[in-house]
């Protein structure tokens, strides 16, 4: 009997193949208020293809950018990649994203859907701070072992800049984790990398220990509660390893985390000095991400070269259904190794979800806010976001914000007020629109009245068109500013005109 050659039936063996085929794009008729021409036509594309067979996976990713002003237009691949996982083996080649430990070290990660334009260039592009090299990943069941070469990209450049490089640099990193006990973890990280004309390493040591089933045994049951931490120095020195001089490039976190019943409690630390990796670490911020949009665009965004400071946040579930929270954050921004520690960010923030019946949800919350890093401001801000879904048909949006800001420049005091109206309807399946209006005294916002009072009024209309297929439609005036998301900080720049985003995914 003849035998039949293992390639064979491996090649005549069922496998289920998977494309995945993504675009967006987003075209505006407009410009900044006050530029010209107020007609500016633009329109922005971007495609993400995918094809996985088995265990194997190959991707790429373009952007393209056109505009009716000259010198503006790119269009690239920016990303391609090969991956190949199994059991716990996992290696990819080209561009790819990655987090070693609480990113002190090293953090390579996308915002999607998120597209930026850049003030100067005046290009648009999506928000990505990946790593094009060589990413090998081995997890076992005590240990996890990580290796890569990559070169970060520049991501304050736009695509398309002629003669500019936007990875000029190679970094490499390895990370060893290990969990002696079921229970706790411990490992080591060290990335190299060029700082000026020379080559720096950077290492970590980090460590987790999730205490519940101890208190389990204790006769503390449906308690959680964990420890971590994680302390990075730059150019290591060994002699002085796990210290907190001045004089050393360093960085620590710690967190800790208390679940009991209706109550929850989180604890943060930072100590950062002199370790703001540029385009290549993203140290946690310890900075509360609010949703409510004029507190979103004042969130401190973290200077990892000098400051420390602290989180805490507590929680309370009430019998009736009401969540009660209440947040606590300081940083302190340290000038000189012997000034006073007087740049300080204090905020308090407190916050109501309660129930109304059966057919409507309230949110209350209020902010207190004393920011002397890099400015001078106090702010107070109340605000309130109802909800109303009469039927499984409808839902009705209603949000209100006022916030009052004391603001000195030296002895001058230039205080304004900010008002925040938004009114949504939704309909289902897939159709919604929102009426936004904001009101500000501010004379130094970008766009500002003369008058001193700036209003912007904008209309937003969504509709699923389509399984896989979203259309937005945004006329109107859009305030700049600064946004946040998954703590990252980004500048919105003004706009005033019509802007149309379709998103399809075909399969």
């Amino acid at each position: 009997m003849r035998s039949v050659p293992a390639i064979v039936l491996l090649l005549a063996a069922p496998l289920q193949a998977e494309w995945n085929l993504s675009t967006l794009t987003e075209g505006q008729v407009g410009n900044l208020p006050g530029a010209q021409p107020s007609d500016l036509r633009t329109i922005y594309h971007q495609f993400s293809l995918d094809y996985a067979l088995a265990d194997f996976r190959v991707g790429v990713r373009g952007e393209t950018f056109g505009t009716s002003a000259d010198s503006r237009n790119y269009g690239q691949l920016l990303q391609r990649s090969a991956s190949y996982r199994r059991s716990g083996f996992e290696a990819t080649v080209g561009n790819f994203y990655t987090i070693v430990g609480s990113g002190l070290l090293l953090h390579a990660f996308e915002l999607p859907g998120v597209i930026t334009e850049v003030r100067g260039s005046r290009r648009r592009y999506q928000i990505v701070r990946d790593l094009d090299g060589f990413q090998v990943r081995y997890r076992a069941k005590r240990a996890e072992v990580l290796l890569l070469r990559g070169a970060p990209i520049n991501s304050n450049l736009p695509p398309g800049l002629e003669g500019v490089e936007r990875r000029p640099d190679v970094l490499h990193a390895g990370s060893l984790q290990l969990k002696p006990h079921p229970h706790f973890d411990v490992g080591v990280s060290a990335i190299r990398y060029p700082a000026g004309r020379r080559q720096e390493t950077t290492a970590a040591f980090n460590a987790r220990w999730r205490f519940a089933p101890l208190l389990a045994r204790l006769g503390l049951t449906g308690v959680y509660a964990d420890l971590q931490g994680e302390y990075a120095q730059r150019d290591v020195a060994f002699d002085r390893f796990f210290s907190l001089d001045r004089d050393l490039g360093r960085a620590l976190y710690l967190a800790t985390t208390l679940a009991f019943g209706p109550w929850g409690l989180s604890l943060e630390y930072k100590d950062y000095e002199d370790f703001a990796l540029e385009h290549i670490n993203n140290p946690p911020p310890l900075i509360r991400e609010h949703s409510a949009y004029l507190l979103n665009r004042i969130t401190h965004d973290v200077l990892a070269d000098d400051e420390q400071g602290y989180q805490a946040e507590l929680s309370y579930v009430l019998p009736s259904g009401q969540t009660l929270t209440a947040n606590a954050t300081r940083a302190t921004r340290r000038s000189d190794s012997g000034a006073a520690d007087d740049n300080i960010l204090r905020e308090f923030f407190v916050q109501m979800d309660s129930p109304l019946g059966q057919s409507a949800d309230v949110q209350l919350f209020a902010d207190f806010n004393h920011n002397r890093i890099l400015l001078d401001d106090k702010s107070r801000l109340l605000g309130t976001h109802w909800e109303w879904f009469p039927d499984g048909l409808y839902t009705f949006e209603f949000d209100a914000q006022f916030q009052d800001v004391d603001r000195r420049f030296g002895d001058l005091a230039l205080p304004y007020t900010n008002h925040y109206y938004a009114l949504a309807i939704h309909r289902a399946p897939g159709l919604s629109a929102a009426v936004q209006i904001q009101r500000t005294s501010d004379e130094l916002e970008t766009g500002a009245d003369p008058s001193g009072i700036t209003w912007w009024r904008g209309l937003n209309i969504g509709a699923d068109i389509g399984e896989g297929h979203i259309l937005n439609v945004f006329a109107g005036q859009r305030r700049s500013g600064l946004a946040c998301t998954a703590g990252i900080c980004y500048e919105v720049l003004g706009f005033k005109g019509v802007e149309v985003r379709l998103l399809n995914r075909f399969f």
